[in-house]
């Protein structure tokens, strides 16, 4: 191997300049795509973040309104809501909703429990009365679109989108 070596003449390639813009890009490429990638899927798990929070926002008002405690099917109207909202982006049998109430927010939690494989637990759904302090959570683990940046980001912490809303019931 030694002898090859010897042999082998590489001094003919020292002032060449021909392709080293394409051996420059050909370095540089794989990571500028992967960073490309990156941004474009962190732009559109902020846009369902921002999706899932007006989703909430808009279904949470149903409660705080008491049209959810004086319908026959609350539970059932504010999931809906929810899912028509979202239903561009992902499928109803994939939200979690956690509604919970209390006579004063220090008895509340915000705090998001997760399963084992980093869907958000659903909790229970009490909506409460008149005037009674409310803490309404949705969440979804969103389906990356891009598989490799998926896997990386999947690897390191599992996305779980979470939009937590607080606020007292209206006197209805």
């Amino acid at each position: 191997m030694v002898a090859f070596l010897e042999r082998l003449d590489l001094s003919r390639f020292r002032g060449a300049r021909r392709a080293v813009t394409a051996l420059e890009f050909a370095l540089v490429a794989p990571t500028l795509l992967l960073l490309m990638l990156l941004v474009m899927e962190s732009g559109l798990l902020l846009f369902g973040q921002a999706a899932l929070d007006a989703a909430t926002a808009n279904a949470a008002r149903l409660i705080r309104t008491g049209q959810v405690q004086q319908a026959s099917n609350g539970q059932s109207l504010f999931t809906t809501a929810v899912c028509d909202d979202l239903s561009a982006l992902v499928g109803c049998g994939a939200v979690q909703v956690n509604v919970q109430s209390a006579g004063s927010f220090a008895a509340l939690s915000t705090a998001v429990a997760t399963t084992s494989s980093g869907a958000m637990q659903t909790t229970g759904f009490s909506p409460g009365g008149p005037g009674a302090d409310v803490v309404v959570q949705v969440g979804y683990q969103p389906n990356l679109s891009i598989p490799l940046v998926g896997s990386l980001l999947q690897a390191a912490f599992g996305p779980l989108l979470v939009s937590t809303l607080a606020f007292q019931n209206e006197v209805y």
